[in-house]
């Protein structure tokens, strides 16, 4: 069910058992904005029925976090803009040539392309596999970007971060939320979901910058900075 978390923020919350992660909308007075895209159509068309129902205004662009699948595999049915980093682009550009059978899927498997947790999930995700369709963004950015859609704006920065070498982190001045994508995850691709310390100090340094009060994570609910900087302390006591 869509919730709102502050005057201009909705979320649609994750499903950790089909690996969805959140969905973020954000509502402005000129027009409206989605974080990530979702994992599947169903999963998009799920968002944007509970926008609907809310009385909402269809959102008109949506902003990719990173390239992982379940955050862009909607993408081709987005009914409106997608924006992506150019390094997030340029991964997507690969994707779009990967073959969607179980033989290519065992292969890309065995061969480290893909991780294990992911090609469990998209299985789960998925009926019929041969339905997923990547597409690259309609337009890219390379450095920090900002959106004014109408008394609400939207201020977007790439950031090294633990999760994923494209990461982007948005933040909702006005509602002083951020959106982060999963930057607090570790690396599935490399590091099969540990974290490579350099990587996550530098983002804490970085990323605790920003004025947020509620932090909004791929996966997880959203948090204060005091609970953000415990779930840190954890990470850094468990798995650095």
């Amino acid at each position: 069910m869509l919730t709102q978390i502050s005057p201009h923020v909705y979320i649609l919350p994750f499903d950790e058992e089909r690996d969805r992660p959140n969905l973020g909308y954000i509502h402005g007075k000129n027009y409206s904005m989605l974080i990530d895209a979702g994992n599947s159509p169903a999963h998009l068309q799920k968002m944007l029925q509970e926008i609907e129902e809310a009385g909402l205004p269809a959102p008109k662009i949506a902003l990719i976090t990173h390239w992982h699948w379940d955050h862009t595999f909607a993408m081709h049915v987005f009914d409106g803009l997608t924006i992506a980093h150019k390094n997030t682009n340029d991964i997507l550009d690969t994707l779009t040539r990967w073959e969607w059978t179980e033989e290519a899927m065992a292969e890309r498997l065995r061969t480290g392309e893909e991780c294990e947790f992911c090609d469990t999930h998209i299985k789960v995700e998925y009926d019929d596999i041969t339905q997923i369709k990547v597409v690259q963004a309609d337009i890219e950015f390379e450095d920090t970007i900002s959106f004014n859609l109408g008394n609400v704006t939207v201020e977007v920065a790439p950031i090294t971060n633990p999760h994923s070498d494209d990461g982007v982190v948005a933040y909702v001045k006005e509602d002083r939320i951020l959106f982060a994508g999963d930057a607090d995850t570790g690396d599935f691709y490399k590091l099969s979901g540990g974290y490579d310390p350099k990587r996550f100090h530098h983002y804490i340094s970085e990323v605790d910058k920003i004025g947020y009060e509620t932090y909004i994570h791929g996966h997880l609910d959203p948090m204060t900075r005091a609970e953000t900087a415990a779930l840190r302390r954890k990470i850094t006591e468990e798995e650095l």
